[in-house]
């Protein structure tokens, strides 16, 4: 009795852990993923200009001015057209709206700029009457090399592929429970379409720039830097790579023309000056400005998120700035401006830096600026603003 009772129990022991792994032979977990691509029609963004009546800057992020006219670009929307009528006065003329503008530049009578991916050559002789002389079709996103929009073709349209839907499907598979498929979301995802740019490309890809380089306009995508003219009637882009070996596989995010040089920004991190064996800059913040010192080679001054600094060798002076979007060097006498206009003294003796604020004007304020000898032009969001700098002891509104 004793050895049938073992034996039973023996018995119930293999059969369970028989039964436990035919049960649990196919259960295994699964983890499945698969990205649906989401397409723009650009249809209604790649479009013409149209002039339209003077409105307010809301977000001006560079001003910029001819013999005749002053320009202030605003961001997704357009430029501001401004008839000057003598050194200290201007009046409001049109408006350009130019989707998705995110740079521009003018050149005598033409005005460059983007319109999402393609680039723009504008006959502004007359604002009023301003027109497209060059349409240069996803030069941008061409230009961009690792950083481009994908193209996809469909009813006769170009599409951009500018982001995904990913979906994600999760559980435990058994001998009669199979993962499942993405048959369902292949009929609700397959064709994902919209004519929205979404705002996280306002600073994102593609990166599109100018800079007027003394009647030269420079170009710049994330890894590309040409030169492009609208010469004897037709346009002309020559790449170059300015003497600067490691510029092609470094990301570019700006480019800035100022006092005669030429400056490369990084990744908003790091900046490099053309002809130059200088580079630097801080890490870790955002970048906004560089204007070079006057008086003093390989010394700059650089405009940050959170400081104001003085670069010079192997050393870094700070002074705690907030708020600041754009730098003017008068002769080494350093503008920023910010909710307030504030001067700082910048000065290297023996390798000692010093930066220090000596004046502020709070009454003087604005989204950014532009130097024409004795005359400081601010961009507010009521219009454009005069100030005589000729005594920065007391500047003043004209």
């Amino acid at each position: 009795m004793k050895n049938f009772i073992l034996f039973a129990f023996f018995f119930v022991v293999v059969a369970c852990e028989d039964q436990y792994k035919v049960i649990h032979r196919y259960a295994r977990p699964y983890y499945l993923v698969k990205d649906y691509p989401i397409y723009l029609d650009p249809s209604q963004i790649l479009v013409d200009i149209q002039i339209k009546s003077s409105i307010n800057p809301e977000s001006a992020f560079k001003i910029t001015s001819n013999k005749k006219y002053i320009f202030v670009g605003e961001k997704m929307k357009g430029i501001h057209v401004y008839e000057k009528k003598d050194d200290y006065h201007a009046d409001p003329l049109c408006f350009i709206a130019c989707l998705y503008l995110k740079a521009f530049e003018v050149a005598d009578n033409l005005l460059y700029c983007n319109n999402f991916v393609d680039l723009l050559v504008i006959d502004v002789e007359n604002p009023l009457l301003a027109k497209i002389k060059h349409r240069e079709v996803s030069y941008f996103n061409d230009n961009n090399k690792n950083n481009h929009f994908p193209v996809s073709y469909g009813d006769g349209k170009t599409y951009f592929i500018i982001g995904t839907k990913q979906v994600v499907l999760t559980g435990t598979e058994t001998n009669d429970r199979p993962p499942p498929d993405f048959s369902e979301y292949d009929k609700l995802y397959w064709n994902l379409k919209t004519m929205q740019i979404p705002d996280s490309l306002l600073t994102n890809k593609p990166c599109a720039g100018f800079v007027n380089m003394e009647d030269t306009i420079l170009t710049f995508g994330y890894t590309s830097l040409s030169r492009c003219s609208y010469a004897s009637g037709h346009f002309e882009i020559t790449p170059t790579a300015f003497g600067f070996s490691h510029y092609s596989f470094v990301p570019l995010s700006d480019l800035l023309y100022k006092n005669g040089t030429l400056f490369f920004f990084w990744e908003n991190r790091y900046f490099g000056i053309y002809n130059s064996d200088v580079s630097g800059g801080p890490a870790g913040t955002v970048l906004f400005d560089v204007v070079p010192l006057i008086h003093q080679e390989k010394a700059f001054v650089t405009l940050t998120d959170f400081y104001i600094a003085l670069s010079y060798a192997d050393g870094v002076d700070f002074s705690p700035t907030l708020g600041a979007t754009s730098l003017i060097n008068v002769n080494d006498t350093i503008l920023a401006l910010s909710n307030q206009l504030t001067l700082y003294r910048c000065s290297i003796q023996n390798n000692n830096r010093t930066i220090v604020q000596i004046k502020s004007y709070p009454a003087i304020s604005g989204l950014t600026m532009m130097r024409h000898d004795d005359v400081l032009t601010v961009v507010t969001r009521q219009g454009i603003r005069f100030y005589d700098i000729s005594d920065l002891n007391q500047i003043i509104q004209r």
